[in-house]
């Protein structure tokens, strides 16, 4: 079994994909792509861009067609019927670059809605929920605030609190410290650090390197639409296994 961020063993997997291809046109996204992630582990995607690992992310969340091979999800089998997709996005919380917020509810409108309208949870038990993981992220207090008032910072940590609310079984993150400042990246990562340490299971597109060192269980290092080095972070940093890895490390480290 993998180790997890917080050194315990991955339990089964929860995410198998099989040589997964996606195709735009005449361009190969990602080319044959195996991989597996276990229950509790992180896992963190990093490389050049346009080698596919935001296409990756989306695939697993059912937001990209699937051109070849399948993905299956705590058993749910992609590509799928519509009803397969809507019960993959149950289990799975993404947060995106951009986050993705509505900017015409508040804070707290902005959490309780989906959990009500996808889980069918009433409004008090939506209201606590938001309260509790709000307090969780740090900004307890901006509950009432619309997202306009907020710093860049805050809003990315509503919008991870946002998929929490819908109690997923795995989180996806795609880069979600790019569009920030360099000051709000710390805190954000903060909050995805802790959330690596309770259990989640995570797996994270990233240029943070130094969360993929403290967070992760395994790195995945992607180009050309293939996953060319899978590894532990301290072999990953210290011991490349691939020229195009090596040209990586050494502009971003």
């Amino acid at each position: 079994m993998s180790e997890t961020a917080n050194g315990t063993n991955g339990g089964d997997p929860i995410i198998r994909c099989r040589g997964v291809v996606k195709r735009f046109d005449d361009f190969t996204a990602l080319d044959a792509v195996s991989t597996e992630v276990r229950t509790g582990e992180v896992v963190c995607i990093v490389g050049p861009s346009g080698g596919g690992k935001s296409t990756f992310l989306r695939m697993i969340n059912g937001l990209e067609g699937i051109d070849g091979g399948e993905i299956v999800v705590d058993g749910i089998h992609l590509p799928g019927s519509k009803k397969d997709i809507q019960r993959v996005r149950r289990e799975v919380g993404m947060v995106f670059q951009s986050f993705n917020l509505f900017m015409h509810m508040s804070v707290r409108e902005n959490l309780i809605l989906a959990p009500m309208t996808a889980r069918k949870i009433g409004r008090a038990a939506a209201d606590e929920r938001a309260e509790r993981l709000l307090e969780r992220v740090g900004i307890g207090d901006q509950i009432d605030k619309y997202p306009s008032q907020l710093s860049g910072g805050q809003q990315q940590r509503v919008a991870i609190a946002r998929a929490l609310a819908m109690e997923p079984k795995v989180m996806l993150f795609d880069e979600p410290t790019s569009a920030l400042d360099p000051e709000m990246i710390k805190e954000v990562l903060d909050v995805m650090v802790e959330l690596a340490e309770s259990g989640m299971t995570m797996l994270c597109v990233t240029h943070e390197m130094s969360f993929a060192r403290e967070a992760a269980g395994r790195v995945l290092f992607m180009a050309d639409g293939q996953i060319l080095v899978d590894a532990p972070p301290a072999r990953f940093f210290s011991e490349a296994e691939d020229e195009r890895q090596a040209s990586f490390l050494s502009k971003i480290l």
